[in-house]
């Protein structure tokens, strides 16, 4: 039996995510934090309706969320939302963070120079990229770390929800 895993979204009312938190929710537990609770709500709802028998839990609190979760997805505001990024730092300790950025994101970030690696020195960050620009087309991410087992496992994961993923190690 494999063990199951416990996905943690921060800013998971993002609705461009919503094909990734569908595809992740039918093999993994989800806890969803958003700040925007009416938002996080409808995204919420929306996954329970395509997957009845998930365990998809909506959170109030980040921390709480992070300090259950195996692997952490930091998406939406919190991305460049220091106090929020603050909150989760110790919680997160040893864990796989998942940076999820589409192509816009990424680049804000990298202009105002923001290392997730000194932020959380103690995890192992994975930023990915949807490459994919129509939602109808199959979904494409660029998967970016220093931890080949953390790209690896980070890998699998998606593609075992059916996404086609490239890895870039960083040296």
């Amino acid at each position: 039996m494999q063990n199951v895993r416990t996905i943690a979204v921060i800013g998971a009312a993002e609705k461009r995510n919503f094909t990734v938190l569908k595809e992740l929710g039918e093999q993994y537990q989800l806890l969803l934090f958003d700040k925007d609770q009416d938002a996080l709500s409808e995204i919420h709802e929306s996954l329970l309706a395509q997957n009845r028998h998930g365990y998809i839990e909506k959170m109030d609190c980040a921390v709480n969320a992070s300090w259950e979760a195996d692997i952490i997805i930091l998406s939406g505001f919190c991305i460049n939302d220091a106090a929020a990024v603050e909150k989760i730092k110790e919680v997160a300790t040893a864990k796989i963070i998942i940076v999820l950025e589409n192509e816009e994101e990424f680049t804000s970030s990298i202009n105002n120079q923001l290392s997730f690696d000194l932020i959380f020195p103690h995890s192992k960050i994975v930023e990915i990229i949807n490459l994919s620009i129509d939602e109808n087309t199959e979904k494409e991410f660029l998967l970016e770390g220093h931890n080949s087992k953390a790209l690896d496992t980070v890998s699998g994961i998606f593609e075992g929800c059916g996404f086609t993923t490239y890895i870039s190690q960083l040296n």
